[in-house]
């Protein structure tokens, strides 16, 4: 079955004005994206604080390319299989 289309219109040119002082759900919005970016920042600086050294069976090795998979390509990831 082919994916309904769904038409959408075109924005006005007018729109969009750089110069407008952004307004509440603007700003709410990068907010909430700043705090996302703050996680993954915290998850990218705990992955790379690993030390290499560590990872001694193939099971340390998979755990932590499963990890930074995940960091890479968040769609992709799947939970770890047991």
């Amino acid at each position: 079955m082919p994916p309904k289309v769904i038409p959408v219109p075109k924005t006005d040119a007018g729109a969009y004005d750089p110069t407008r002082k952004a307004g509440t759900l603007l700003r709410s919005q990068a907010l909430h994206l700043r705090e996302a970016l703050i996680k993954r920042v915290h998850e990218l600086t705990t992955l790379l604080a690993t030390d290499m050294n560590s990872l001694k069976s193939e099971a340390d090795v998979s755990a932590y390319v499963h990890k930074a998979t995940a960091l890479l390509h968040p769609h992709a990831a799947r939970p770890a299989q047991k």
